[in-house]
C-alpha cells in the first residue's frame, strides 16, 4: 500500500480556499447562522444585509438550523415539508421529533398518514397519531399500531388518555401489564402508578414494591419481601432490587442476588440495561477476586430467547450481548481454566460481530481458548480469521501469533463513471457540505460531514466522499468514511482512513505516535475542541500544553492549539515523549496516560500489576483496564501505529516483524 502523497497530506491539513458563495452573500448567510444559534429568527437585525444576493442551497441549511432548535416554532406542515425534502439531512430523527410533537388536531387525518408512509412513527405518541389516522380510515392496522405505541415507556399523561379514550376497549390486561413493567425499568414509578386501577392486587403490590425500591431508603426492600414469590424474583424486581443494594453500598450482597437468580431466557424486558449492569458487575466481582461469581454474573444473562439471531436486536443490545459473552469467555480462559467453555462465548462473540474490530477481537480469543484446550488446527482457523483485519489490534496480534509478517493487502478503487460523479457532485447534502465550509463554518460542516458518512452505503459512495475531504480540507472526513468503510469490509480507502501529515525534521522520531495518538483523538481535524476545553490535533488541554511548553522553553500561546497543527504537535509529542519516560519507557502505560492521565496510569499498574514485568500477560492487563474509554483507547492507538509504520517505514518506531509485539513490549509474539 503507498503512502498517501506529501502533497495531499499538505492539502488535508491546510485552510481551505474559499469559493462558491460570493462575498455579500458570504456575510449575510454566516449572520443569520449567528442569529439561530442566538436564539432570534427575525431578519430584521441583518437589514444592511438584505440585498445580499439569496442563494436556496443555503436558505434550506438556514432553515435546517432552525428546525432542529426546540425555540424555533415551527409548523408540523413547515417540518414535514423539509423532511421530504431533504431526506438524510443531519439531525433527521431530531427533526422527526418535532414534525410528530407538531402534530394536533389541525393536522388532517389523511395528512398524516401520507406522511408516516413516508417517514415511520419515532416516538409511542407518532405511533397512536398514526393509529387514530388508520381508525378513521378503517384500516385494519389501527388497533396494532395503538398497541404498539402502549407497550413502550414513553406517552404523556395526556396523550395516554386520548389513547385510552380512543382504543381502551382493544387493550387487554397483559397489555397494561406489559407498559407499567417497561416504565418501571426505565424509572417512571409515578406514569406505571396512572396504571394500577387495571393490574390485578398482586400486581399492583408489585408496582409499589418496585416503586419503594426505585426511591430507595433502608427500609425499601419490605414492599418486595411481602410480595409471592414468583414476583419477588421476577427480572424486573431484581434488577430494582440489585441498583438499590449497590446505592446503599452493599455490593457483595448485590452480586450474591444477581448472580444466583437463573431465568428462563427471554424473559427481560430491557436485555440492554441488564447485560449492562452484569457486565460492570462481573469486572467488579473480578477485582474482588471473586472469579466464580464473576463468571456467573457474565455468563448466565439470559438476556435472549434461547437460538433467536441477534439481527433484530438493536446495535445497544448486541453489543451489550458482545461484551457480557466476551467478558465470561476470558474469565472462564484466563481465570477458571475452563477453555471449552470458554471458546462457547468467544465463539458467540464472534457470531453476533457486525464489525471488523469486533470479528477480529472474537476470532483471536477463540483462537486462544482453542490452543488452549489442545486444538491447534482449530486455534491457527480462528486466527487466521483474525488476521484478516490486519489494520486492527487482534487481527495484527493473530498474524504474530501465526508467525506472519503484517501487511496491509492493496485494495483497488471502485470504478466510478462519469454519470455517478456527477449525481454525487449535484446532491444537496454534498453542496450544503462545501457552501458551510465557505461559511467557514466547521462545527455544521462537521455534522453534515457526518451525514455523508452515514448515506455512503455502496463502495462508490463512500470513496467520492473520501476524495470530498481533500477538496474541503477536511481530512476528519477521510478519516469517519475510511472507518465507515472498514465496517463493509473494505480496505480501499486506507490513504484517505491515515491521514499522514509533512512535519519538521525535528519530530521525525516522534512521527509514528503524533499520527497514531491524532488519529485517535482528533481524527485530524485541527480545529477540534472536546467538551473537557482539550484542542487541536492531539487533544492538549491547554494548562498541559502550557506546562509543556514551560518545560521546552517554547512560547505558549493558546490559539496556536488550533491555528497551527504543527504547534500542537510538537506540545503534544514532547508531552507523550516525557509521560513514557516517566513510566520506563512503557508505550502501553504512557498511552494510558494520554487519555487518563498520568496518576491514572499508576493507579492502574498499582490494582492490576506493572505490563512491563514478564510474570503479567500485557493483553490482560490492557482488558482489566477498569475504564472501557482507556481501554479501547488503548488497542486503537497501538493499533494505529503499527498501521502507520506500514505506511511510513522510513520512519517507523517498530521493526519490521512483530510490530505490535514490540509496542507492548510482549516477549512472546501475540
Amino acid at each position: 500500500m503507498n503512502a498517501i502523497p506529501v502533497a495531499v497530506a499538505a492539502i488535508l491539513i491546510s485552510a481551505p480556499a474559499l469559493a462558491a458563495v460570493p462575498e455579500a452573500s458570504r456575510a449575510y448567510y454566516v449572520a443569520r447562522l449567528a442569529e439561530n444559534a442566538a436564539g432570534r429568527y427575525s431578519t430584521v437585525a441583518l437589514s444592511p444585509l438584505v440585498s445580499a444576493p439569496t442563494d436556496p442551497l443555503l436558505e434550506a441549511v438556514v432553515q435546517w438550523d432552525r428546525l432542529r432548535r426546540d425555540s424555533y416554532r415551527a409548523s408540523f406542515a413547515e417540518l414535514s415539508g423539509f423532511l421530504t425534502r431533504n431526506r438524510g439531512w443531519p439531525q433527521e430523527v431530531v427533526i422527526r421529533r418535532r414534525a410528530e410533537r407538531a402534530i394536533d388536531a389541525s393536522v388532517p387525518f389523511a395528512q398524516r398518514t401520507a406522511y408516516f408512509a413516508v417517514l415511520p412513527p419515532v416516538s409511542a405518541a407518532a405511533k397512536f397519531r398514526l393509529a387514530e389516522a388508520q381508525l378513521v380510515a378503517r384500516n385494519p392496522a389501527a388497533t396494532e399500531t395503538a398497541r404498539d405505541a402502549w407497550d413502550s415507556a414513553g406517552l404523556d399523561a395526556g396523550t395516554e388518555r386520548e389513547l385510552l379514550l380512543t382504543f381502551g376497549d382493544k387493550l387487554t390486561p397483559a397489555d397494561h401489564l406489559s407498559r407499567a413493567d417497561r416504565l418501571l425499568w426505565s424509572g417512571q414509578a409515578s406514569a406505571a402508578a396512572r396504571l394500577l386501577s387495571r393490574l390485578t392486587p398482586e400486581r399492583q403490590a408489585w408496582v409499589a414494591a418496585r416503586a419503594q425500591l426505585q426511591a430507595g431508603g433502608a427500609a425499601a426492600d419490605t414492599g418486595r419481601a411481602a410480595l409471592p414469590a414468583a414476583l419477588a424474583t421476577e427480572p424486573g424486581i431484581t434488577y430494582d432490587r440489585v441498583q438499590w443494594l449497590r446505592r446503599t453500598g452493599n455490593q457483595s450482597e448485590a452480586r450474591a442476588v444477581m448472580a444466583a437468580i437463573d431465568y428462563a431466557p427471554g424473559l427481560i424486558v430491557e436485555p440492554e440495561a441488564w447485560l449492562k449492569l452484569r457486565v460492570q458487575m462481573a469486572r467488579e466481582a473480578l477485582r474482588a477476586g471473586d472469579q466464580a461469581t464473576a463468571y456467573r454474573l457474565a455468563a448466565n444473562h439470559r438476556a435472549f430467547p434461547l437460538g433467536r439471531a441477534l439481527a433484530d436486536r438493536s446495535l445497544g443490545e448486541r453489543a451489550a450481548f458482545i461484551d457480557a459473552e466476551w467478558v465470561a469467555g476470558w474469565i472462564a480462559l484466563r481465570e477458571l481454566n475452563r477453555p471449552s467453555d470458554a471458546l462457547g462465548h468467544f465463539v458467540a462473540v464472534r457470531a453476533a460481530a457486525l464489525t471488523p474490530v469486533s470479528q477480529a477481537r472474537g476470532d483471536y480469543w477463540s483462537g486462544r481458548a482453542a490452543q488452549a484446550a489442545g486444538m491447534k488446527a482449530d486455534a491457527d482457523r480462528y486466527y487466521a480469521e483474525a488476521a484478516r483485519h490486519p489494520d486492527y489490534f487482534y487481527g495484527q496480534l493473530s498474524a504474530e501469533r501465526l508467525g506472519r509478517t503484517v501487511t496491509l493487502p492493496a485494495t483497488a478503487p471502485p470504478a466510478i463513471d462519469a454519470p455517478v460523479r456527477a449525481r454525487f457532485a449535484a446532491d444537496s447534502l454534498v453542496r450544503a457540505t462545501q457552501a458551510l465550509g465557505d461559511l467557514g463554518d466547521r462545527n455544521r460542516q462537521t455534522l453534515f460531514m457526518r451525514a455523508l458518512v452515514e448515506r455512503a452505503e455502496t463502495p462508490a459512495a463512500a470513496r467520492l466522499t473520501a476524495e470530498l475531504s481533500i477538496s474541503l480540507a477536511r481530512p476528519d472526513l477521510g478519516v469517519l468514511m475510511g472507518k465507515g468503510a472498514r465496517s463493509d469490509g473494505e480496505l480501499s480507502l486506507i490513504d484517505f482512513a491515515y491521514p499522514q501529515l509533512t512535519l519538521p525534521p525535528e519530530l521525525g522520531q516522534h512521527w509514528t505516535m503524533v499520527h497514531a495518538i491524532a488519529r485517535q483523538e482528533s481524527q485530524f481535524d485541527r480545529a477540534a475542541t472536546s467538551s473537557a476545553d482539550a484542542r487541536g490535533l492531539m487533544q492538549l488541554l491547554p494548562s498541559t500544553a502550557a506546562e509543556q511548553a514551560g518545560k521546552t522553553g517554547v512560547k505558549f500561546s493558546v490559539a496556536r492549539l488550533i491555528d497551527d497543527p504543527i504547534y500542537n504537535a510538537t506540545l503534544g509529542a514532547g508531552y507523550f515523549d516525557r509521560i513514557r519516560g516517566s513510566l520506563g519507557g512503557s508505550h502501553v502505560l504512557a498511552v494510558a496516560a494520554y487519555n487518563a492521565g498520568p496518576g491514572n496510569a499508576r493507579k492502574f499498574v498499582r490494582n492490576q500489576g506493572d505490563p512491563r514485568l514478564s510474570g503479567v500477560d500485557v493483553i490482560d492487563w490492557i482488558e482489566a483496564v477498569p475504564l472501557l474509554e482507556t481501554r479501547t483507547y488503548i488497542q486503537r492507538v497501538l493499533e494505529n501505529a503499527v498501521v502507520y509504520d506500514l505506511l511510513h517505514p522510513g520512519t517507523a518506531a517498530s521493526p519490521p516483524v512483530n510490530r505490535l509485539s514490540w509496542y507492548l513490549q510482549k516477549s512472546t509474539p501475540g
